[in-house]
């Protein structure tokens, strides 16, 4: 969330503010608390001008949906489009407080359980440990699991899901070792899913007995 490259801000920005999301549509920190958070270095102009960089993505990104039913039909009859972020006040003083305000749509849906399936203490230590492409993958899996006893994808199908397609072009040979040596470690990292890859090239992941949420 919402890249298999993204730093891991909004993860501490929900971790921390998720009681004040529960009553209202903002919360407040200051951003060098956030790099803090995530064991870089504060006082690093250079982590503070990434920051400002990618969250100005993140206010620019538009998530599209069609899985949110008609609370009067039970059917699933729009398409619904929403950012994450409504509005950002950025304090030019990284130690001075910022303020985050969430789009309706994305807090009505963090109130209403639909995150709730992520450890957001497990997340922040992903992103300590700058394992930014695991923590995608573990957002992106858990959501797609749910309750299923199994998720299954084609290769090609689900390097396009998570925008890593151009790893399948090349000869075969290359792409199996271009995989082996990134996609397959951070599976490998992910706690409560395993996966296997069938006859068929199918990617398999079956959900495992997982840590603690409390």
């Amino acid at each position: 969330m919402p890249s298999p490259r993204f730093a891991g801000y909004l993860d501490v920005i929900l971790f921390y503010g998720q009681r004040d999301l529960f009553l209202q549509d903002h919360t407040s920190m200051s951003v060098y608390s956030i790099l803090q958070t995530l064991g870089l270095d504060p006082t690093n102009g250079m982590n503070y001008q990434q920051f400002r960089r990618d969250m100005n993505r993140v206010f620019r990104m538009v998530l599209i949906t069609d899985r949110f039913r008609n609370p009067e039909t039970g059917e699933r009859s729009h398409i619904d489009y929403f950012r994450v972020m409504r509005r950002m006040k950025l304090a030019k003083n990284r130690r001075e407080v910022s303020t985050f305000y969430f789009d309706d749509l994305f807090a009505v849906s963090l109130r209403a359980g639909y995150l709730k399936r992520l450890d957001w203490e497990y997340c922040l230590e992903l992103d300590r440990k700058g394992e930014a492409l695991a923590r995608f993958l573990y957002g992106h899996l858990t959501k797609r699991i749910g309750e299923k006893s199994l998720y299954m994808r084609k290769i090609p199908g689900f390097l396009s899901d998570i925008g890593l397609g151009y790893l399948t072009q090349g000869e075969p040979k290359r792409i199996t070792e271009t995989l082996k040596r990134t996609l397959y470690p951070a599976f490998n990292r992910l706690q409560g899913i395993t996966y296997r890859v069938d006859e068929s090239g199918n990617l398999v992941f079956i959900p495992v007995a997982s840590h603690s949420q409390d």
